[in-house]
């Protein structure tokens, strides 16, 4: 790992230079019960929710955004991840279950975060530290680029970004 001491003035480090410190990267939270199918037209309608069927269809859309973003963003690994099932206060009083500890589940993001093992990787699937085959869904183009092109759509429709940027456009 390098390291560099900046004191004032960055003309000397080099945009290269600054990139490889860098290292950027993104680690995306999915889940292991992702869907294995999504209907995007139907994913924003109060009439036909499910709790339980929208929570594994939002952890398939994270795996599908992951995976698209990977192609468009340039010296940036993105990965995405189940941490397992953590003993959380939400899944003690909701299902009356426990599971892993907090200091486990933050094992794999911690991981794709700082690790040189997965330095340069991308678009990948990680569950105990080890990348993963997820459900076929993740892998289809067309179900990528709608989801992608659904979310530019309600993004501008809200009015969250007056101005996309061209690189996020071209799905």
């Amino acid at each position: 790992m390098k390291t560099i001491l900046i004191t004032g003035s960055t003309d000397g480090i080099g945009r290269e230079t600054a990139k490889e410190l860098a290292d950027p990267r993104i680690a995306n939270f999915s889940s292991m019960v992702h869907a294995h199918n999504l209907d995007v037209d139907d994913i924003w309608d109060p009439i036909k929710f499910n709790g339980s069927q929208s929570y594994s269809d939002s952890k398939l859309a994270m795996i599908l955004f992951t995976i698209k973003l990977d192609k468009i963003l340039e010296d940036i690994s993105v990965n995405c991840l189940h941490p397992g099932v953590i003993n959380t206060k939400l899944l003690r009083k909701g299902w009356g279950a426990g599971g892993s500890s907090v200091k486990k589940g933050a094992e794999t993001p911690v991981y794709l975060a700082l690790s040189d093992e997965v330095k340069g990787e991308s678009g990948g699937y990680f569950i105990n530290k080890q990348r993963k085959k997820p459900s076929a869904a993740a892998s289809k183009l067309e179900l990528q680029n709608k989801l992608w092109n659904k979310s530019i759509e309600m993004i501008r429709y809200q009015g969250i970004l007056n101005k996309i940027p061209e690189c996020f456009l071209e799905a």
